[in-house]
């Protein structure tokens, strides 16, 4: 899947790959992780130096929280009181859930690249890009990869009074600067 947008006079596009892990000790998981999936999310944008500086925030919806999605964060920032996963210049989302459950299972993330304006409030979280991904396992453990979705200021809008509650130093402006596929 490819996604194009504009922020601030700058384009960009996402890059977004979903795949089964076919060697999962590569990636740095268990031999029990083959099959499940392996998400890359690549940036490029033509904004340079620090307006170059994205997060990506990503929640998700795991069997332990039915229809409700939470903040993802990589583990070793798991106490953060940032809302992003991934964080940098032009950084790349790299998620490789594991598989830690029997039976029927439906894992779903949502993954937004998200930027701060430079020059306005820098504590304030505007999405560019959304996509929904994630997996289904049956009750024989069977998998079945989710298809790629792209995801629009709805969605976004849909999780500002969560992210608002958890980080509560943080703006989260509405979705409607969400891109769209080409």
């Amino acid at each position: 899947m490819e996604i194009y947008f504009d922020f601030d006079g700058d384009q960009g596009r996402v890059s977004v790959e979903v795949q089964p892990n076919d060697d999962p000790v590569a990636v740095g998981k268990s031999e029990r992780e083959l099959g499940m999936p392996v998400c890359t999310a690549s940036v490029e944008f033509s904004a340079r130096g620090y307006r170059s500086m994205l997060g990506w925030v990503q929640l998700v919806s795991e069997p332990s929280t039915a229809d409700r999605f939470e903040i993802d964060p990589f583990d070793l920032f798991a106490d953060s009181t940032a809302p992003f996963a991934w964080y940098g210049f032009r950084p790349v989302l790299f998620d490789a859930p594991s598989r830690w459950r029997s039976g029927a299972v439906q894992w779903r993330a949502h993954s937004f690249l998200t930027v701060g304006p430079w020059d306005l409030d820098r504590r304030l979280v505007v999405p560019l890009v959304g996509f929904a991904w994630g997996y289904e396992q049956d009750p024989q453990d069977r998998l079945r990869l989710s298809q790629l979705r792209l995801l629009g200021p709805a969605d976004w809008d849909s999780h500002r009074p969560y992210m608002t509650e958890k980080y509560p130093a943080w703006k989260f402006s509405d979705g409607g600067p969400l891109a769209e596929q080409r």
